[in-house]
């Protein structure tokens, strides 16, 4: 039947592996290969790529799996079906920085409280695409620009100009600095201009190095290499606000993002509740 055939790419899946599927269901490997075969068939639509040496779904794959999730887990709570599979993953992306600081910690206290959930993140800056990487839920900071996703807001990640004290003793910027004489100083950048809270962005007259990564642009501004715009929790001893004259840098907010409501799985939508701050 094809609610067997479900339950079983279901498991296929959520392992993204055919032979483990086969070993955690008892049944032979080329039995789950044929059934998965006939889905596709009987659904005109191919769910699953396979290689020598991996499976990933395919976008039709990836929607067929979040809308029929989570009626086949409550099908197999009620019958038993596949005990030894319950343990599910839950496939994240989220920035380095934040999956040290922020996200990181809370995706640990929330393992501690639920065994039968496995954690796979990936850290990253690049945007991830949900299908081709198979991925369930996101963490990005905003503004986002894709309107196909839902975002759910947790919390909010001021920002502030900032630089290394013997920067600030040696170039008189420990009061407050007009726009031209900031722009004019060195800049460590993440290869984008500075968005203010007013919407207008400023652009450094000379960019002293562009840096993806914000703890090596934190480093870099410690050893006074130049000025930078960083989260203020990233402030320290070594480093020091700079008041620049009408000029505000803007409150980005951190986000859940995923691909749409209908039938979220039940572990990610707890997970979701779990990181939104009380």
């Amino acid at each position: 039947m094809i609610y067997n055939d479900l339950a079983l790419f279901t498991v296929v899946a959520n392992h993204l592996s055919f032979s483990k599927a086969a070993d955690r269901l008892g049944i032979p490997l080329s039995r789950v290969s044929r059934r998965i075969a006939e889905l596709e068939d009987h659904l005109g639509a191919k769910l699953l790529e396979r290689t020598t040496r991996q499976v990933r779904l395919t976008e039709e794959g990836r929607r067929l799996l979040d809308r029929c999730q989570n009626p086949i887990e409550a099908l197999q709570g009620i019958a038993g079906f596949a005990d030894d599979t319950r343990r599910h993953s839950i496939r994240i992306t989220a920035p380095p920085l934040a999956a040290r600081t922020t996200i990181g910690p809370r995706l640990l206290d929330f393992a501690e409280q639920n065994p039968d959930v496995a954690l796979e993140m990936n850290t990253t800056n690049i945007m991830l695409d949900f299908f081709r990487d198979n991925i369930d839920l996101a963490f990005r900071v905003g503004p986002l620009t894709d309107s196909s996703l839902v975002a759910k807001r947790l919390w909010s990640v001021p920002y502030c100009f900032c630089a290394g004290q013997g920067f600030i003793q040696e170039r008189g910027l420990d009061g407050p600095v007009s726009r031209r004489n900031f722009l004019a100083q060195p800049a460590l950048t993440a290869g984008q201009p500075w968005v203010l809270e007013s919407g207008e962005t400023l652009h450094p007259k000379q960019i002293a190095h562009s840096l993806s990564d914000l703890d090596v642009i934190a480093q870099a501004a410690r050893r006074n290499l130049g000025v930078a715009m960083l989260p203020m929790d990233m402030m320290d001893g070594d480093l020091q606000r700079l008041q620049v004259t009408d000029a505000k840098p803007m409150t980005r907010d951190m986000f859940a993002v995923y691909p749409g409501r209908r039938l979220l799985p039940a572990r990610v939508r707890k997970l979701i509740d779990f990181m939104t701050p009380d």
